[in-house]
């Protein structure tokens, strides 16, 4: 007896997965061999004929007819029998997403702990009910004795001295009465007096402000304390000054709060003091102190319910980090690359850098043979879940963008949105069959994909479209050390991280990212065709015959446009006859308008809103020189330049701030802008009168523009992602 090895064979429903069935053996007897040699009538043995011993040859070799038939069905058993398998363990990762056991005693004892506010919060209430019916008879006792006051008399008697001609007569002597008593009495109480704490408040602040713009906030806090006011007027003076230092300086903003309800410790000013601790970063100091203005009977209205759930939610978060299902088994690689890129707003209903860069992504991989759906976050366009919705994808220049249905948990509930949000993507990618999920790394997107790659089986690639910082942790709040170290579990996750511009992949480094996971992929700008109906802007009077300053892109936070206007009102000034011409919507932008228009350069100036897609390139034609100045400080992490990008592909002459990414991707094809209050006036004044300089720096711009287009490799990140696919299939 000797054994051989037999091929695994098909499981049912319900048995191990068929790829992971280890072969078993089963014994053969040898007379079976010998009985199969005994039937081809001695031909094995008889080898004095060639010609018989190929014909025997080529019958032992031959398959039954049927046997390829057999073959294929049972290759098909397989694929059924695998797909089925995967669809069970889908099932099986968002049932255990439902009962994650982790997640629901978070929430339990959050559930607890918001019933033991609410009984401490109708204790409290009933008490406060007591006191108001207490201030209620008080009130009521001061009334009656204020109608027995000599003030309400002598306006009784005035108001009825005229009713009659007899009445009239009497008046006289019934004032005489009145003045005899009063002369004797009491004056009216001081408490009832006006106060004047509002136009006291207005006026202080108004000066503290100013203070605060000119010497700092640390001389006007001094500044309004030396004015010794009553509290409730140097607490409103003081929380001012907090929401003012907000967002340049968070730990002088939680100070001020801090004194401002010690100066009047109501309940508006504890909800103010927490939600001004949330919005510097941090969540157990700004959920204690709120509880604890819960309890005492602190009522919220809507918009601070709102924050208050947001809040529990990053505190559920913090202690229950991200939590992920089981992998489901990974289907076999097909012909294509099905890439799925999962995005916050797209085309054709927001024409943006988000919306342009995904665009042009998806444009370079449908080139190498991929097959390119974009999938946006639930609900968009119309984030309302009774809705409806257009049925079937949207097409744009051949790319799909395909929308799926709102979901009822609102984004800012961080926790709870990821799981809904990542259940709808895992079922729409298992729809499509996606074998890529791209993300950006923003938690609100990358958290959903996560569980989705999970769902269906697919890779996650991060796109590193904003890098933090620094990697000094020490000084990091609440909020920042919890994102950080979500994004280190879901760099730990990703297949594939993407890093934008040069000097990302050193930041991302740093964080421990094996090598093997980073690819430098840059930025490129999607190609639209012509819109022929086009508006002539260069033609219009505001612009013709002028140079022509510009900005086309978003409004961020960073970006300096207060500094635009300025810089534009001096150079009309001094004499220089240049035009203004900004793509792009927003309040700000028209706030810009509104100032510039106030100013008197109404006629000199185009605000036309966003250019459709075929109209981009000539809006860049319009502009002579792309202006970009950004806020110094004004935001934590560094983010990809897309309108730099932009503007140096369609070669501009760039005016811009300097700093590590603007200057890793224009290089020596920008004009820095100087330091100093004047400097964006000084540099302009100067590129304004040298034409040579403008013409010599458009050459830098567009050999610049060759050098980033070599870093742009959808190529190699196509090559990466195929073998990476191979590697997790096998």
């Amino acid at each position: 007896m000797s054994r051989v090895t037999e091929a695994p064979r098909l499981h049912r429903n319900g048995d191990g997965t068929a790829e992971h069935v280890s072969p078993r053996t089963t014994p053969f007897d040898d007379r079976q061999l010998e009985g199969a040699a005994i039937t081809m009538d001695g031909g094995l043995h008889d080898s004095n004929s060639p010609d018989r011993r190929k014909t025997r040859l080529a019958a032992v070799s031959a398959p039954p007819a049927s046997s390829g038939t057999e073959l294929q069905a049972a290759l098909d058993r397989e694929a059924a029998a695998t797909r089925r398998i995967r669809e069970l363990e889908a099932e099986l990762a968002e049932r255990s997403l439902a009962e994650d056991k982790v997640a629901l005693t978070t929430r339990l004892q959050q559930l607890e702990r918001d019933l033991d506010v609410y009984r401490e919060a109708k204790r409290s209430a009933e008490l406060a009910v007591l006191d108001t019916r207490s201030v209620w008879k008080h009130a009521e006792q001061r009334i009656t004795k204020l109608r027995e006051g000599h003030t309400y008399r002598l306006g009784q008697v005035m108001m009825t001295g005229f009713s009659s001609w007899r009445d009239s007569m009497r008046l006289p002597a019934r004032i005489a009465e009145w003045y005899r008593d009063y002369r004797h009495s009491l004056s009216l109480p001081a408490d009832l007096i006006p106060t004047g704490a509002a136009p006291e408040y207005l006026q202080l602040s108004e000066i503290a402000l100013a203070k605060a713009q000119k010497d700092g906030l640390a001389a006007a806090e001094r500044w309004i304390q030396d004015q010794r006011p009553r509290g409730s007027v140097l607490s409103r003076v003081l929380l001012d000054l907090a929401k003012q230092a907000r967002a340049a300086d968070p730990a002088t903003a939680v100070a001020l709060a801090k004194a401002a309800a010690e100066a009047d410790p109501n309940e508006g000013r504890v909800k103010l003091l927490a939600f001004t601790l949330m919005d510097t970063g941090s969540i157990d100091e700004a959920s204690a102190i709120l509880q604890e203005a819960l309890r005492a009977g602190a009522a919220l209205n809507a918009t601070e319910i709102r924050r208050y759930e947001e809040l529990m939610a990053l505190e559920r978060f913090k202690d229950q980090g991200i939590r992920l299902p089981k992998q489901v088994s990974r289907k076999a690689p097909g012909a294509r690359l099905n890439v799925l890129l999962y995005v916050p707003q797209s085309l054709p209903y927001h024409w943006s850098s988000i919306s342009m860069r995904t665009h042009a992504l998806a444009q370079e991989l449908a080139k190498h043979d991929c097959s390119v759906r974009v999938v946006t976050q639930p609900g968009y366009p119309v984030r309302n879940t009774g809705a409806s919705r257009k049925s079937g994808p949207d097409m744009v220049d051949g790319i799909a963008y395909h929308r799926m249905a709102p979901i009822e948990t609102a984004p800012a509930i961080i926790d709870q949105y990821g799981r809904d949000a990542g259940v709808a993507l895992g079922r729409t990618a298992r729809t499509l069959e996606a074998d890529i999920i791209v993300v950006a790394t923003d938690l609100e997107a990358a958290y959903p994909a996560a569980i989705a790659a999970r769902m269906s089986g697919a890779t996650l690639v991060l796109d590193c479209q904003r890098v933090a910082a620094g990697t000094d942790t020490t000084s990091a709040n609440d909020k920042e050390t919890l994102l950080r170290q979500a994004d280190d579990a879901l760099i730990a996750e990703a297949g594939l991280v993407l890093t934008r511009w040069p000097g990302a992949s050193d930041a991302v480094a740093a964080r421990k990212v094996p090598p093997v996971k980073l690819l430098m992929l840059g930025e490129s700008v999607p190609a639209f065709k012509a819109d022929e109906k086009t508006p002539a802007w260069r033609s219009d009077p505001a612009l013709r015959n002028r140079l022509v300053l510009g900005y086309v892109g978003d409004p961020y936070e960073d970006l300096d446009l207060e500094g635009i206007g300025d810089a534009f009102d001096k150079l009309v000034a001094n004499g220089i006859d240049v035009g203004l011409a900004v793509f792009g919507v927003g309040s700000r932008f028209l706030k810009l308008h509104e100032r510039l228009s106030h100013m008197g350069h109404g006629e000199r100036v185009l605000f036309p809103g966003r250019p459709k897609v075929g109209s981009i390139a000539e809006a860049y034609k319009t502009i002579d020189i792309f202006v970009t100045p950004t806020l110094a400080g004004s935001s934590r992490t560094e983010r990809t330049r897309f309108e730099l990008v932009d503007a140096l592909l369609h070669g501009k002459t760039i005016v811009a701030s300097d700093g590590p990414v603007a200057r890793a991707i224009l290089g020596n094809a920008a004009v820095w802008i100087g330091e100093g209050e004047n400097g964006l006036v000084e540099t302009l004044n100067q590129l304004a009168g040298d034409a040579s300089q403008r013409s010599a720096q458009q050459e830098k711009s567009a050999g610049r523009a060759e050098e980033w287009r070599s870093l742009s490799s959808a190529g190699a990140l196509v090559e990466r992602l195929r073998k990476a696919r191979a590697v997790s299939s096998s």
